[in-house]
């Protein structure tokens, strides 16, 4: 009893305005009694996370004396952390349960104290049970049974031995090797796990080259628990909590904390149901298939994230080329700083530029001549773009998009910069942060979800109410570059996508692949 609820200690979230949003624990999801999870399962996480699972008394010596090895090594170094430690099922559900991802001795000698109470209480069958129906699995989903019907759209009872892999493979990273945002990555970690199940003859050789050869297909019937309504915007504060400020995923999930964010939950619910209509995203006329987006709301006031839709993976770290929306970041903004003013006069003709004879196009061939810089913008004109940025200098431009906080690749510094041609691409994110600058006399705040993280006792472990800030440009250029961008939606590119009654600001852009606009 004592470990069944020290697993069930609610992380809580809270909005920007202090209010409560939801919350994260780990038995969220549906209990599955061990006698319906189907023994694939059992066979992929023992061969991947304990194989001497049923011979062990809840740790390994084995384990621990590597653990301890490494000790000596860390400390030979200056080091105190205790790596290697080869942690049994018993030990991962107890550190979850109980204990703090710390890594030294102490939080050792205690895992393995506490493991072997678990193991004097609980059955081998009934250890196993809690451990996989409080296991974290990605997109918000914990447990077993949860899973299955979120990645494969069956039961727990059901799941084949290549899906059963791949939810093994998952418990080491959830967000890295979740089949829907990371179907490639899910399978060569799938793979990896039905290999170990080989090792450990559960496998033939025969089946194991069999199951590799499957295609990766996902399904998803899964509904969400009300806690947990929120599953784009929550999994990024997870997402950040981890790679930010160094939190394990298990502690994020058991440890009761209170996590304050910038979220606001007016734009979030309006957002989630944007997205979930169908009519608002046209067919892809290249396969069928409906069209994909996503969407980040930032304060420009304080580079807090208010909203994302379509999930961390695709709104945060999935990167493309941005097309014609880095022209203000790279082309006219420098420009502006340069000395350029909002009616300069620009050519708008076709050119070679180099020894290589570059030669951009504009999307529909045609080429009227000199025109206002305002213009060129609000008509997304190509050839002016790449006029300006080699009047300006490349490296004027490389560096100024670097300063509105987007690393580039050395080899994106080159005339094709204008257009968006990088070889990394950005993310909707990245985009949206620095478009904050221009939205606030020219300070670019960081961009974040987490704004405060309070443990169980009251303790702030994380305190990011003062965020830094960059001036990018003055209040006078930034002041222009809106007005300018502002013509987008009222004379240009973006006029059909202006919304009544607002008064909006922005860049449109496409690609086709390549970088540079249709």
């Amino acid at each position: 009893k004592g470990l069944k609820n020290a697993l069930e200690q609610a992380t809580e979230i809270y909005d920007k305005n202090d209010q409560k949003a939801g919350y994260l624990y780990a038995q969220k999801g549906t209990w599955t009694a061990i006698d319906d999870i189907s023994p694939n399962v059992i066979d992929a996480v023992l061969s991947t996370e304990d194989r001497n699972f049923y011979k062990e008394y809840g740790f390994s010596v084995k384990g621990i004396a590597r653990a301890g090895l490494m000790h000596v090594k860390n400390k030979l170094t200056g080091g105190n952390a205790v790596t290697g430690g080869g942690s049994t099922l018993t030990q991962q559900l107890v550190k979850n349960a109980f204990l703090s991802q710390e890594q030294t001795l102490s939080r050792k000698a205690k895992e393995i104290f506490i493991a072997m109470q678990v193991e004097n209480t609980y059955s081998k069958k009934e250890i196993l049970a809690m451990y996989l129906n409080h296991a974290y699995f990605g997109n918000g989903v914990w447990g077993v049974g949860d899973a299955a019907k979120r990645y494969f759209g069956t039961t727990a009872s059901q799941l084949t031995v290549p899906q059963a892999a791949t939810l093994a493979g998952m418990l080491t990273s959830p967000n890295a090797y979740n089949p829907a945002d990371h179907p490639e990555a899910s399978k060569k970690r799938r793979d990896v796990v039905l290999s170990l199940m080989e090792d450990n003859n559960k496998l033939t050789a025969t089946q194991t080259k069999e199951y590799q050869a499957t295609p990766m297909v996902t399904s998803n019937t899964y509904t969400y628990n009300s806690g947990y309504k929120y599953p784009y915007y929550f999994d990024a504060v997870i997402s950040e909590a981890i790679d930010r400020y160094g939190l394990s995923e298990a502690d994020i999930m058991n440890r009761g904390y209170k996590i304050y964010t910038s979220l606001d939950q007016n734009y979030q619910a309006t957002f989630q149901e944007d997205f979930a209509n169908d009519y608002l995203f046209p067919d892809n006329a290249a396969n069928g298939a409906k069209a994909q987006g996503a969407s980040v709301a930032l304060d420009p006031k304080t580079g807090g994230v208010a909203a994302v839709v379509r999930g961390y993976n695709r709104g945060i770290q999935l990167v493309r080329s941005p097309g014609s929306t880095i022209k203000p970041l790279a082309v006219y903004a420098p420009a502006l700083k340069k000395g350029y003013h909002y009616d300069s006069e620009l050519p708008d003709e076709l050119k070679a530029y180099g020894t290589n004879k570059y030669t951009p196009h504009n999307w529909n061939n045609v080429y009227g001549g000199d025109l206002p810089m305002y213009k060129a913008l609000a008509e997304s004109k190509n050839t002016s773009a790449v006029w300006l940025l080699n009047k300006i200098g490349v490296k004027t431009g490389f560096d100024s998009v670097e300063k509105f906080g987007i690393t580039l690749d050395p080899s994106d510094e080159n005339l094709s910069l204008a257009l968006g041609g990088l070889k990394k691409g950005v993310s909707p994110y990245q985009i949206a942060s620095a478009y904050t600058a221009f939205a606030n006399d020219g300070v670019r705040y960081d961009p974040h979800f987490i704004t405060k993280i309070v443990d169980a006792s009251g303790k702030t472990i994380v305190d990011n109410t003062e965020v830094d800030s960059t001036r990018v440009l003055s209040a006078k250029n930034a002041n222009e570059m809106t007005s300018m961008l502002i013509d987008v939606y009222t004379m240009g590119t973006g006029t059909n996508a202006k919304p009544a009654g607002y008064t909006i600001a922005g860049k449109t852009g496409s690609t086709q692949g390549n970088g540079v606009d249709p």
